[in-house]
């Protein structure tokens, strides 16, 4: 990823989900970037077992619970505007504080496989609203069922088409 770059990743299962993620990771901490992971607690314990103990320890390497971080946002199953400022603001602050600053994360694809599309839609638009002022690189992963998602047409049509896919390795 280069700085300010958006993509989406599609993934099948979440071995190939850890490698692009881990991938993504390793490349960002080679070039002393700043990295906010906001992974599901399954994935960040699979990422734990493919990253060496020095690119864990390393500061620049922050990781956070996509289930904490969406109590935390979340107000009535909708995104609120004043809390993805003061929780996530922060955040990508520090991460815009770098020279480069990525973030790679799961809460949108969670969000929508919980049939929360039109909230994964709207906690986007705050993204975008954050990086408009704090540029930093994004990677979002969805599971690969939400293609086949034939409840909101409309809003995975806004997804697929806004952002480039991550280029893949099938």
């Amino acid at each position: 990823m280069i700085p300010r770059q958006r993509m989406v990743r599609f993934y099948e299962n979440d071995v190939f989900l850890t490698e692009a993620v881990a991938s993504c990771i390793k490349l960002g901490l080679q070039v002393n970037d700043t990295l906010i992971v906001m992974v599901p607690a399954s994935h960040r314990t699979a990422l734990r077992k493919v990253l060496t103990p020095d690119e864990l320890a390393n500061k620049h390497l922050m990781f956070f619970g996509t289930t904490s971080l969406l109590t935390k946002v979340m107000g009535d199953d909708w995104p609120n505007q004043r809390k993805f400022m003061k929780v996530l603001g922060r955040r990508i602050q520090v991460a815009y504080q770098a020279v480069r600053g990525r973030v790679l994360g799961e809460m949108l694809g969670v969000l929508w496989a919980e049939g929360k599309y039109r909230a994964a839609i709207r906690l986007e638009e705050l993204r975008n609203t954050r990086q408009a002022t704090h540029p930093f690189s994004r990677l979002h992963a969805y599971p690969h069922s939400a293609l086949t998602s034939k409840e909101d047409p409309q809003s995975l049509l806004a997804v697929r088409h806004k952002y480039p896919r991550a280029p893949s390795k099938d």
